[in-house]
């Protein structure tokens, strides 16, 4: 697979400056389980933006899409 088609796991930090948002709320989607997260080389949480951004998307309430 070409490396510009994987995507890179960031930190809950990353993430969260990344998107513009609270880190405390993100750390709270992770730990409730709404966002999956990653831990492969010890105890450090790590997510991919892609899918923080989708569980934005999915919970939108009104507007236009």
């Amino acid at each position: 697979m070409p490396d510009h088609l994987i995507e890179k796991l960031v930190t809950l930090d990353a993430a969260a400056q990344s998107l513009g948002i609270h880190l405390w709320a993100l750390r709270r989607a992770v730990r409730r389980g709404v966002i999956p997260s990653y831990t492969p080389f010890g105890r450090r949480r790590l997510v991919r933006v892609s899918e923080v951004l989708t569980y934005i998307d999915s919970s939108r309430q009104g507007g236009q899409q």
